[in-house]
């Protein structure tokens, strides 16, 4: 029973000899360090850090960036770790963004009033074609009535063999 006494103390004096550290540091055994992926202000790991985002967001569109994590705060409160890699699309790759949007927006500016005339177009035959159809329906239809109105054309013109006893 005495030993889990003396752990306890030993613990607690071995907790008392290590410094309390920030969120984004940790300790190493002796100091307390930044933890991975964040950075110091000072220039040699302001420099590193530089270094590092290259390494991890370098491409062709992307490049990596040194920022600053907690920029909202005010410069006492902040930690001493607050440089974080940041990713940032490239110059080239805005360009050619902002360019196929361009080209988007100007096909649609003008394909859109082209389908719309070809739609309208397309209708106004559309009636057209119904309205022929009705017109020819009828003229057809008053055509038979018309003949059915004039009996036998040949009953007065060719006496003896057509229409008359």
């Amino acid at each position: 029973m005495w030993w889990i006494l003396a752990s306890l103390l030993f613990a607690g004096a071995m907790a008392q000899d290590r410094p309390l550290c920030a969120d984004n540091e940790m300790f190493n055994g002796r100091e307390c360090i930044c933890a991975p992926g964040y950075f110091t202000s000072l220039n040699n790991s302001r420099a590193r850090c530089n270094d590092e985002c290259d390494n991890v967001y370098k491409s062709w569109f992307t490049t990596g960036e040194c920022i600053e994590a907690f920029k909202s705060l005010k410069e006492e409160q902040r930690p001493a770790c607050h440089l974080r890699c940041g990713l940032r699309i490239a110059v080239l790759a805005q360009i050619a963004l902002i360019v196929i949007l361009a080209a988007a927006l100007s096909t649609l500016f003008f394909t859109i009033p082209m389908c719309i005339a070809t739609c309208c177009s397309c209708i106004q035959a559309k009636r057209a074609n119904k309205n022929a159809k009705r017109v020819y329906n009828d003229t057809q239809a008053s055509k038979s009535q018309e003949l059915s109105n004039v009996g036998n054309p040949y009953a007065y013109s060719y006496w003896p063999w057509y229409g008359r006893q």
